[in-house]
């Protein structure tokens, strides 16, 4: 490379001056690109020796104008004129008479000359002099022309320059920022470029510079570094943009007016003000270019320059010196930094990634990566969407399936990013201005607090809509849930690696369909639910219980659900019905209605879903709405996960004080719990062990039998309980014995488990049992269950019924105890022989005041009165004092 220089990257510390006029300023702007003067022109000779333009040359009319009054020497005439130029162009003063092309040229190319010859700038090398010879005293690294202003910038961006020294250089930089022949190692090598591309651009305003970075990719590399590199030099002033500038000149007197230009203090300031209504149009589209074109690099944005520093290195370029061993065009800089945002060590840093991160998610153009992937498919799907607003971010959500994989996955990797900040979801944040001050204003997580009041009567449409939106889309991929991401992050790696990943592919959390952008349907959302109880996190747990209720709230945030049951739904609940309703019970209630002519997949994922809202009664919202009070009044103090609270209910199901509402709904439960196993979670919890040695063949989360009816219509598992109950383990035992003695209490003639005690009921307890004029449609509470106790089991006629009946009688109608029904059989026949014969004895003997019983009966009336005693003590012991039962039956309405 021709010429040596190094890119500092640390701020600008400069006084305030005023641009350079524009081609307007003058009626012959347009011929002001002459003929530059051959290097042996007298005029030119004059002008370099005297460091000041010539009264004899091109501006002499001017000079007698304006500046007849001053000593030729040390830039004093060039100066003079310089200003009266600038005031014309601010139209503070009229041109009398009107500069000439010729004139204006020979000014511009005096500065040429001036910045490419150090020597003649007599009043730069007096203002430097010291920190020429501490920094810039080095023939060997700068030869070429122009190196030592050069050497000069770098100073001073690193701040070691005097503040007399950096004025002057700022004015060069003001000078170049204006015309880039004003840049001697800029016009050296992009002078070829810019007459190949820009030959027709008229120089002056930083048009040329405009144009030759259109043409990037066509210039050659020298000329792109030194573009480049003035680009990021004048970053973090707005004065050196000199069309921004002059574009936002007003906008900063009207909303800036006491920002000091310097450090982007103004660029800060006006993009605050961006979207106010009155930020001029003018401005806006010159500082949405500047955003768009500091999204490319991060060096382009000072502030990140500065305060990132070293985040960058040590974050995100390990191996790297120093920020400038960093390629240029890496927009992938400020990826990494939006992805380690929690890890950057510099507050300030972190604030400005923040800010950055918040405008990116506004407009795609201000975030480069996703723009760039996007930019075909945006084309073709989006054409017609107008940028701003987040209206292109959104339109390319809305058509994920048809965009190319490069943007899906870009698409993706930033809604990531963007994830649990309402800052970076500017749809929510326009509908639910109000919703926020009023109803989350002291919320520390805004979007927790928004969904939370989706549901209220006083949240507006447009809010609880786009809230639903937002949180339909996050329950696409648990990535997507900040909370939950990093709350659950080391259980997922344990517990639900493989949830995501495409069948055949197990062994690393779905790499492939990471990599391509795409969702995993919920799929890892699903597997923390289930595996729950394993989770190690407690914050986690937290997480999965939150998500948990916000989907029994609104299913549709269900995805495996939605997906399995969509079809089904719009079959049985009415076409597109869905799961779009705010009502929880209304499609999801239609499809338990139809549950048996519900495909296999939809029948699956409902029960999933129904044992996850029997998992905690918090996750029951019929439940909890119908039994609120009875739950404060009976239960207060129960735990309400693992079945406890709902078992309360039970308990307390005939109270006085139990709702009709309540009453129903608890029934209704029950007859579930009685179906299907995975609803009881107590029954479950003493049971998998049985159920995999006993019930592996039609365990419910097999694929073939899962939520089949069989054997009367009651669930596979807890036949299979019941067939084999005899060799259960007693906590096994006593839950089962529960379900059954609930079910026969709670009767109901439709009910699966106890529909084979029906004809048994009808004739044997219809007409002692059932309220007159009663139908039994509902549950008759208790009546029936004691009728069918009170009845000797050989007048049972149905084998299934007697096997029931002898579960809850075994143990005096209490749970426990375990009853062969064949046993039972010889003992009530045994006991009624016995009955018999001492009956006939003591008819014998009436005539004795007293009862004498000798031999076989003397024996047989002790051993059955030690029987008895026996038998009252162990109820008392199993009724009281059983450690192996953590609840109390409650008998009601006369039962056992």
């Amino acid at each position: 490379m021709a010429t040596r220089w190094r890119t500092s990257f640390r701020p600008l510390l400069l006084l305030l001056a005023v641009l350079l006029a524009r081609h307007s300023c003058v009626h012959a702007a347009g011929k002001a690109n002459a003929t530059q003067p051959a290097p042996d022109d007298p005029v030119a000779k004059a002008e370099k020796e005297q460091g000041d333009l010539v009264p004899e040359g091109a501006c002499k009319g001017e000079i007698a104008a304006y500046c007849s009054d001053l000593p030729v020497g040390n830039r004093s005439l060039e100066r003079c004129l310089s200003t009266q130029v600038k005031m014309v162009m601010a139209g503070k003063v009229r041109a009398e008479p009107d500069f000439s092309a010729e004139c204006l040229s020979e000014i511009r190319y005096f500065k040429i000359a001036l910045y490419k010859d150090i020597s003649m700038n007599q009043e730069m090398v007096e203002a430097c002099k010291e920190d020429i010879a501490s920094f810039c005293d080095d023939d060997f690294l700068y030869p070429e022309p122009g190196n030592v202003l050069a050497c000069l910038r770098e100073s001073k961006e690193s701040g070691r320059v005097s503040d007399a020294c950096a004025a002057m250089v700022f004015e060069a930089q003001e000078d170049a920022a204006d015309d880039f022949r004003m840049d001697p190692q800029l016009n050296m090598l992009c002078s070829k470029d810019a007459d190949t591309y820009c030959g027709d651009v008229q120089p002056g305003e930083g048009r040329v510079q405009e144009c030759l970075r259109r043409n990037r990719k066509k210039l050659n590399w020298e000329c792109q570094a030194e573009l480049f590199r003035q680009e990021v030099e004048n970053a973090d002033d707005i004065r050196l943009n000199v069309r921004l500038f002059r574009a936002c000149l007003e906008d900063k007197r009207r909303f800036c007016p006491d920002v000091l230009p310097g450090d982007a203090r103004v660029k800060d300031c006006l993009e605050e003000h961006r979207a106010d209504p009155e930020f001029s149009k003018t401005c806006k589209v010159e500082f949405d270019k500047m955003m768009e074109r500091r999204a490319v690099d991060f060096r382009l944005d000072a502030s990140l320059r500065k305060y990132c520093h070293k985040d960058i290195v040590e974050t995100c370029y390990p191996d790297a010196e120093d920020i400038s061993d960093v390629a240029n065009w890496d927009s992938k800089v400020m990826e990494c930094l939006q992805d380690y945002k929690e890890e950057l060590k510099d507050p300030r840093c972190r604030q400005q990634v923040h800010r950055l991160t918040k405008r990116a998610a506004e407009d795609i153009r201000f975030d480069h990566p996703l723009h760039d992937a996007c930019q075909p498919d945006q084309e073709k799907l989006c054409k017609d969407v107008p940028s701003g607003h987040a209206r292109v971010f959104t339109c390319l959500q809305d058509h994920r399936k048809d965009l190319r994989p490069v943007c899906r996955a870009a698409l993706f990797d930033q809604e990531i990013r963007y994830a649990g900040d309402i800052d970076f979801k500017f749809g929510m944040r326009q509908a639910c201005t109000d919703e926020m001050k009023r109803l989350c204003a002291q919320a520390s997580d805004m979007v927790k607090c928004l969904q939370n009041h989706v549901a209220d009567a006083d949240m507006g449409k447009a809010c609880a809509d786009e809230v639903k939106r937002d949180e339909q889309r996050s329950a696409q991929d648990f990535r997507l849930n900040f909370r939950l991401n990093h709350a659950c992050f080391e259980d997922v790696q344990h517990l639900c690696m493989n949830a995501c990943a495409p069948p055949g592919t197990e062994g690393a959390m779905a790499a492939a369909v990471a990599a391509a952008g795409q969702p995993c349907g919920g799929a890892v959302l699903k597997c923390l639910s289930e595996k729950v109880s394993q989770l190690q996190n407690a914050e986690c747990r937290e997480e999965v219980f939150y998500f948990e209720r916000r989907t029994v709230e609104d299913p549709a945030l269900d995805v495996p659900l939605q997906q399995a049951c969509k079809d089904d739904a719009d079959m049985y609940c009415g076409a597109g019905a869905g799961y779009a309703s705010r009502d929880h019970s209304r499609t999801l209630s239609c499809l338990r209605q139809n549950r048996k002519k519900l495909s296999q997949k939809c029948k699956a994922e409902e029960l999933r879903f129904s044992a996850m809202e029997a998992s905690d009664i918090r996750l029951t919202p019929t439940l909890m709405n119908a039994c609120g009070l009875e739950l404060h009044q009976f239960c207060r103090g129960v735990p309400p996960m693992g079945g406890h609270a709902f078992r309360c209910l039970q308990w307390h199901i005939q109270e006085s004080g139990m709702s009709v509402a309540c009453r129903a709904e608890v029934d209704l439960q029950t007859m579930r719990q009685s179906q299907y196993y995975r609803t009881d979670i107590a029954l479950q919890l003493q049971c998998d062990a049985d159920v995999a040695e006993k019930c592996a063949e039609v365990d419910a989360e097999s694929d073939t039998s899962l939520g089949e009816e069989v054997e009367g219509d009651y669930g596979p598992i807890l036949h299979c309980l019941l067939q084999s109950y005899q060799t259960l383990k007693p906590g096994c035992q006593s839950e089962v014995t529960y379900v059954v003695r609930n079910a026969l209490w709670m009767y109901h003639s439709n009910a699966g488990l106890t529909k084979p005690c029906h004809a048994d009921i009808d004739a044997l307890c219809n007409s002692t049992h059932v309220p007159q004029g009663s139908e039994h449609k509902g549950p008759v509470m208790g009546s029936f269950g004691q009728c069918l106790v009170d009845t000797p089991l050989t007048k049972i006629s149905d084998k299934q019924c007697r096997q029931l009946v002898g579960v809850v009688a075994g143990s005096g109608g209490h749970v426990g105890g375990v009853v062969n029904e064949n046993q039972l059989e010889d003992t009530l026949t045994k006991i009624a022989e016995i009955q018999l014969v001492a009956q006939a004895e003591a008819e014998e003997q009436q005539e004795g005041s007293t009862l004498v019983l000798t031999g076989w009966m003397a024996f047989i009336a002790i051993t059955a009165l030690a029987a008895l005693l026996l038998g009252g003590g162990f109820f008392v012991y199993r009724r009281y004092f059983d450690p192996r039962r953590n609840y109390t039956v409650v008998v009601k309405a006369g039962d056992v």
